[in-house]
């Protein structure tokens, strides 16, 4: 009798060590139930938590109202975009026997005076560089008004606060003459460095705001390892602020690529037009051709949205991580 319960015995006793071993993390075999757990609540009361409160429902409310205000007149401008003129003249929201065409995108595309293929390729043109020189000096300038002290610090960050404040009208007349003078008035290079100098502004508050948020102590153990000022900014500084970057270049981008009237007043050749440029030129010389317009507008605003779309996630940390701090 006693062989026999041996390994019984030494059965329990190697469970007992298991289950000490294992940090209690799993259940023995004796204390493994023989049936499933009752759900603590019932569907009712499981419904009953879901539904939201009064005033959440009517914050939710709210929301989706001004949503669909918002974004109406979008459904209205696509549906103008993929019909004849002739289903729209009387209202865009009558759909009986709606026809849907893509002629309205290759009529715009290939306008005979201010077509978009031309119109994007020149926007593109202006718009990243604009971007690309705005990010890279923003974070240049934006790095010192953070974490060093020198003098005029304050007198130069409200000057950059004060040029935010000036309209853009006063930027116009500032540089109207200098563009001329300088040769760069009615070319790219000259719309590129004036929006450079708009942007740079409100760009470098925003990275120096993000900049703030990230902890000294990484570029005091950088340099205690011996890494230069110039090591630090490489390798810490710009790869910690990626999002932020990454926001700057998404609200640029919109900015400069939506942008009516530095075009319209530095940009007097038809060749050079950028888009919001042209589509003011497609109205037709008998009728409006709402259509064609409507068109453009929709191939016009597709690069912005889809530019944000990629990059949503990173743009939303770093415009929280920018406000917050």
């Amino acid at each position: 009798m006693v062989e026999d319960n041996a390994p019984d015995s030494r059965t329990d006793r190697d469970a007992g060590t298991e289950a000490k071993s294992d940090g209690g993390r799993y259940l023995s075999v004796e204390e493994i139930p023989e049936t499933a757990p009752t759900a603590d609540l019932t569907w009712q009361e499981r419904i009953a938590n879901v539904v939201p409160s009064k005033r959440r429902g009517l914050k939710y409310v709210v929301a989706i109202t001004i949503a669909l205000l918002w974004i109406v007149p979008f459904i209205g401008l696509f549906m103008a975009s993929i019909r004849p003129l002739s289903e729209i003249i009387g209202g865009w929201w009558h759909i009986e026997g709606m026809t849907i065409t893509f002629e309205n995108y290759y009529q715009a595309w290939n306008h005979s005076t201010a077509p978009m293929s031309v119109a994007l390729r020149n926007t593109f043109i202006v718009t990243i560089p604009a971007v690309l020189v705005v990010m890279l000096l923003g974070v240049m300038a934006a790095y010192p008004f953070a974490r060093f002290e020198f003098p005029l610090k304050t007198t130069l960050f409200f000057l950059i606060l004060l040029i935010m404040a000036a309209p853009p009208e006063l930027v116009a007349m500032g540089n109207y003459n200098a563009l001329q003078r300088f040769g760069l008035f009615d070319t790219y290079m000259g719309l590129i460095l004036i929006h450079i100098g708009w942007g740079l502004g409100w760009v470098v508050l925003f990275l120096r705001n993000y900049l703030l948020g990230i902890p000294k102590e990484l570029e005091e153990a950088a340099r205690i390892d011996g890494a230069s000022r110039y090591q630090i900014f490489r390798t810490i500084i710009l790869p910690l602020s990626t999002p932020a970057l990454v926001s700057v270049a998404v609200i640029q981008f919109t900015w400069v690529w939506n942008a009516f009237f530095f075009p319209l007043v530095f940009m007097r050749s038809p060749e050079l037009y950028l888009a919001p440029q042209a589509l003011p030129l497609m109205r037709g010389r008998v009728q409006v051709e709402w259509g064609i317009i409507a068109a453009g507008s929709i191939m016009t605003m597709a690069v912005p949205v889809i530019l944000f779309l990629l990059l949503e996630r990173y743009y939303k940390r770093g415009m929280v991580a920018a406000v917050a701090d």
